[in-house]
């Protein structure tokens, strides 16, 4: 074997010396230069879209090669020299306007005029004259090919009205706008003004340009066909895309730009996947917030907590899958999920409890509090330490609290809560359940410390003093003045705080 086995491995299938299935004899030697930065001279034996035959002239060694694993300016040179030419190109984009009415039929041109009754629109073909009682909404600007709105013949006029040539350089940068909109037989024209025009401006880029515009003239109506690819990904119609490109070497069997068409499908594939992954990550939590307030305005408290815990989730990916197929088909439940959980955690977004903060108990009430609390100093003066002695007094308290309400009734406990969801506002309500979906579900990102807001009756205490006197004191306690009765915080039935948690 003549060549690495590295080599081999890159290259992939190998012919031995001799074996050239097509050699002429007078091929140029070639100076390659691979993407990894290695080079071999060599020359060009045989070659196709997919790629081609080299020789080594250093061992005789033959390897096949594909275009992709040049370096990309040799590659397009190659291409180009060879009539292999990329028809992805660099159109001229413009922003154009666009209207969609209330049976979903979508326009894209330019507003020319606003009569009482209808909006005039230009587009590439014609100017249409839409009726407003038709309009769904209001128009919005998007980016689109030029020749969705002008023809070729009228965007090469104005090209021409606003930058006529005087020169070789002036013609070959026409030329360059002619291939960029479609219109080679006037980049042909140019290019050989440029030329003509002066010998010694750029001649090997005048003459790569050359050729390349008259490859793509040969293949007008595949590259047409391949621009209505684009126009279809542009206006974010992935499916239908998907299914121009991918129907491209039926409709052109044999075509040296199946490889473009394949190129087209794949830069398809990764736009859709970004732009449903970008929606995703704005429709989930649009979505739970729906769905949080639908429960909220539905269920008694036992049922949406319940809720929350399975069915919620199950309902969230499902309505945004649901949402995402509008855009592609191929959304599912599963997908909306992968890309949910591989989004880009940027935002930081909030939710409360409210004053139904004790609705959680106080063990969960509370989580987080303690490992704040671990870096706290300890009392250094006198009134430090009398705060202290007073917080353990409340905590003793609220701990003989927690004793009673545990030997209350199940029943008991039920009304209580019932109760006080029936009488919390609807918006809390759904407030409330998000933030539990949120710490619950697994599907968020919850910070590790949340916000404790003390109660704004309490203080944070979860106790409240009330004042005896008069009539109400007993008479073992006449003559002593007021007295100060502990009780626990209505508000916030002994928490003492307000729960706030920060996800992503």
């Amino acid at each position: 074997m003549t060549i690495s086995t590295a080599v081999c491995l890159l290259f992939g299938f190998l012919f031995a010396p001799g074996q050239d299935p097509a050699a002429p004899a007078d091929a140029p030697v070639t100076l390659l230069q691979l993407r990894d930065g290695r080079i071999q001279w060599g020359t060009i034996r045989a070659h196709d879209p997919e790629g081609f035959v080299f020789e080594r002239l250093d061992n005789g060694g033959i390897a096949r090669i594909g275009w992709d694993l040049l370096e990309p300016r040799l590659e397009e040179k190659l291409k180009s020299e060879l009539g292999y030419v990329d028809l992805t190109g660099d159109e001229v984009i413009i922003d154009a306007d666009r209207i969609v009415t209330t049976d979903g039929t979508e326009f894209l041109g330019r507003i020319l005029d606003r009569t009482a009754d209808a909006i005039l629109l230009k587009t590439a073909s014609a100017t249409i004259s839409i009726q407003k009682s038709r309009i769904g909404g209001a128009a919005t600007t998007v980016p689109v090919r030029a020749l969705e709105v002008f023809s070729k013949a009228e965007l090469y006029d104005q090209q021409l009205l606003s930058n006529p040539p005087s020169d070789a350089a002036g013609h070959f940068a026409l030329g360059g706008y002619c291939e960029r909109i479609l219109d080679f037989q006037h980049a042909i024209d140019h290019y050989q003004k440029a030329a003509d025009a002066d010998p010694s401006f750029r001649p090997a880029d005048v003459r790569l340009a050359l050729t390349r515009a008259t490859e793509k003239s040969k293949n007008q109506d595949q590259i047409d066909y391949l621009g209505e690819v684009e126009s279809e990904l542009l206006r974010k119609h992935f499916d239908k895309a998907l299914a121009l490109a991918d129907a491209f070497a039926e409709k052109f069997p044999g075509s040296a730009l199946v490889p473009d068409a394949k190129k087209k499908h794949d830069r398809i594939l990764k736009a859709r996947d970004r732009f449903i992954a970008d929606r995703v990550a704005r429709s989930v939590l649009t979505r739970a917030g729906a769905l949080a307030h639908t429960a909220a305005l539905e269920k008694s408290f036992e049922e949406a907590v319940a809720y929350t815990q399975d069915a919620m989730r199950l309902e969230l990916f499902t309505s945004v899958a649901k949402d995402m197929q509008k855009i592609s088909k191929e959304a599912t439940p599963d997908t909306v999920r992968q890309m949910w959980a591989g989004r880009k955690k940027i935002i930081w977004h909030r939710a409360s409890y409210g004053l139904g903060t004790w609705l959680l108990g106080k063990d969960d009430a509370l989580k987080g509090m303690e490992e704040e609390k671990e870096g706290e100093k300890k009392p250094v003066s006198e009134a430090d330490q009398q705060r202290a002695d007073l917080e353990k007094k409340i905590k003793a308290f609220l701990q003989n609290q927690e004793m009673a309400r545990r030997a209350q009734s199940k029943d008991q406990q039920n009304e209580d809560r019932d109760g006080f969801w029936k009488e919390f506002p609807a918006m809390s309500r759904a407030q409330w359940l998000l933030a539990y979906f949120v710490e619950n579900s697994g599907d968020f990102e919850v910070a590790k410390h949340p916000n404790l807001a003390n109660c704004p009756d309490c203080g944070g205490h979860g106790t409240r003093e009330v004042s005896v006197a008069g009539a109400n004191v007993a008479k073992s306690m006449t003559g002593k003045g007021v007295v100060g009765v502990t009780n626990e915080c209505t508000t916030c039935h002994g928490i003492g705080r307000i729960r706030r948690i920060a996800f992503r």
